[in-house]
């Protein structure tokens, strides 16, 4: 049912960075169930700036990671059960915009993009020899946890 995505997640944007990724086209909607043809797609061609831009307009860029990949001491790993939404608040109590970034698997999230996040976000568990998950399986379990964490709040 491709109307209880945006029922389930119903401020959901997506942006993919031009150079490395598959552009939006009839197989991409049909490997999204139609979900695709429900959201806003953006694309850049400079993620890393463009992250940079949200984050000096007040966005929070969450970047998923099983610990955050910078040594500037700046950002912090938070489990989704942990996160701080309290600090997502702004002014006037409204919850602050969010970009949930996630890399490619393999190789997580690239130097320059991680040093653009504010925060990194880890599901918790593991072990097993497994430490990683599937984007697509991580991306669906962070959305799921962050939009219900920001209704709750």
């Amino acid at each position: 049912d491709d109307e209880s995505v945006t029922s389930a997640f119903p401020s959901i944007g997506i942006m993919v960075c031009a150079k490395n990724s598959a552009p939006p086209s009839p197989v991409v909607s049909a490997a999204s169930a139609g979900a695709l043809e429900l959201c806003q797609v953006y694309s850049t061609s400079n993620l890393p700036r463009t992250l940079n831009a949200a984050k000096a307009d007040g966005f929070r860029i969450l970047g998923a990671a099983a610990s955050a990949p910078t040594d500037d001491g700046t950002q912090q790993t938070w489990e989704l059960s942990d996160l701080n939404w309290e600090q997502d608040k702004t002014d006037d109590g409204k919850m602050r915009p969010t970009i949930l970034v996630l890399g490619s698997e393999g190789h997580g999230l690239r130097t320059l993009v991680a040093k653009a996040c504010t925060d990194f976000v880890a599901i918790p568990g593991g072990g097993g020899g497994v430490d990683s998950l599937n984007v697509s399986v991580t991306g669906g379990i962070m959305l799921w946890h962050l939009v219900n964490g920001m209704m709750a709040n």
